[in-house]
């Protein structure tokens, strides 16, 4: 027994030799070190225990936090990317093995930069009406990130809808992207000067556009009418709107509103003592625009608006081909589902029908409906689906043969046909 040997097996005998770690330190580092934001594709590695499971905790320029993990190799290197950073600013990532508990911090940015314009610096508008800017932001350096458009109102602007669309877009490297900002001033926004502070937000950095846009809203020129629907952008049978506006105080405002379907509804409104007047609130029942004339009574003054509401509804048949005897019948499974939150009623209908003799067509489960001609209707609930029950009967004077038979439903002025038609072989 050596030297070396015989210390080991005394320290062993009295407890004193305890394991060592194959690896007490984990590294990290991102490469490359300068990367430009949006483009760049970068990195993070380092060593850990061999076999560990590496995990991050990365503290984005934003301030949201996101996980990564890498497995480290038999050496204990490991590697997690390539992927873009999309902010600017710093992240702060705290990367941990999960063998030895060891941890270790890392801080990094990427390059790039961007600036903001808008296309005109002032705008007029009267009460009840809307202005839209286009904001353009220039990527600077190379920058290819993210960017979030906002803005800031000082004074505030009382009674007016301000947003953007889209609500974040990406910059092209060497390029731009835009936004457009759309300000809707509504019946009881304040005639006045206001200042639009315009920002871009990408990570922890903000710009804003300087000077600020200058609005002014001006009241309307004496005997004229207003109107305007709200919110913009209803969902047909869920959002509650309203149409309102200026005319003359203490007189009345004829709605005449021609429907999707065509037909045609009067309303009638009081004008308040300070000249504003509203209808509502109310759903809008029907998909396709809507054709509104208004009349101030007092000055004959007339304002027309046209609107629609947001949502849509698909058809579909559970089979598409069925095969009878004459003087028998075939049933089917109609199904009209809700999109994008659509709710109301679908009138649904064969319109092949007439061209097959002696063929009739019938409905179930759908409720009665109230128009012109008394049609089943199909009531669809917002993100759902309503199923009716289709019955095509036969006769005997309907000939032999294969016949091609589209299903439909209707809501205003929107139809739409299943997919694939149905497909009825008639035999002897």
């Amino acid at each position: 027994m050596t030297r070396a040997n015989g210390i080991a097996t005394l320290m062993i005998a009295f407890g004193l030799l305890v394991p060592r770690a194959a690896s007490a330190d984990v590294t990290a580092a991102l490469a490359p070190a300068n990367p430009i934001v949006g483009v760049t594709r970068v990195s993070i590695a380092g060593m850990a225990t061999a076999g560990a499971t590496v995990v991050g905790i990365s503290t984005f320029p934003d301030g949201s936090r996101h996980a990564f993990s890498a497995k480290a190799d038999a050496a204990g290197a490991y590697r997690y990317g390539p992927f873009v950073l999309w902010q600017l600013g710093t992240y702060h990532d705290v990367i941990r093995d999960s063998v030895t508990g060891a941890t270790t911090t890392i801080s990094y940015s990427g390059a790039g930069d961007f600036r903001i314009a808008v296309d005109k610096p002032s705008a007029t508008i009267l009460i009840g009406g809307y202005v839209r800017f286009k904001v353009t932001f220039t990527s600077v350096g190379g920058f290819g990130g993210e960017v979030t458009p906002r803005r800031q109102v000082a004074p505030a602007l009382p009674a007016a809808h301000i947003y953007w669309s889209p609500l974040r877009l990406r910059v092209r490297p060497n390029g731009s992207a835009t936004a457009i900002l759309t300000v809707l001033t509504l019946n009881h926004t304040r005639p006045g000067a206001y200042q639009v502070a315009v920002q871009g937000v990408s990570g922890s950095v903000t710009h804003a556009l300087a000077p600020a846009i200058a609005l002014t809203v001006q009241p309307p020129p004496p005997g004229t009418i207003t109107a305007t629907l709200s919110p913009d952008h209803p969902v047909v049978g869920v959002s509650e709107v309203r149409i309102g506006g200026r005319a003359t105080a203490g007189h009345e405002v004829t709605d005449i509103s021609t429907f999707p379907d065509g037909l045609t509804h009067k309303f009638g409104m009081d004008v308040s003592g300070t000249g504003t007047y509203s209808n509502g609130p109310f759903v809008l029942r029907q998909l396709g625009t809507y054709h509104d004339v208004l009349l101030d009574s007092a000055t004959g003054a007339k304002a027309e608006i046209s609107y629609q509401g947001v949502g849509d509804f698909s058809t579909s048949v559970d089979r598409t081909s069925a095969t009878v005897a004459r003087g028998e019948q075939a049933k089917f499974a109609v199904t009209f589902k809700s999109l994008s939150g659509f709710a109301g009623d679908v009138t649904p209908a064969v319109p092949d029908l007439s061209r097959i003799a002696g063929a009739t067509a019938s409905w179930s489960a759908p409720k009665e409906g109230t128009g012109p001609w008394s049609l089943p209707v199909v009531t669809v609930r917002p993100g759902d689906s309503s199923t009716a029950g289709l019955t095509i009967k036969t006769s005997s004077a309907t000939p032999p043969g294969t016949y091609k038979i589209n299903v439909q439903g209707t809501n205003g002025s929107v139809t739409h046909a299943a997919p694939s038609a149905i497909e009825l072989i008639v035999k002897e």
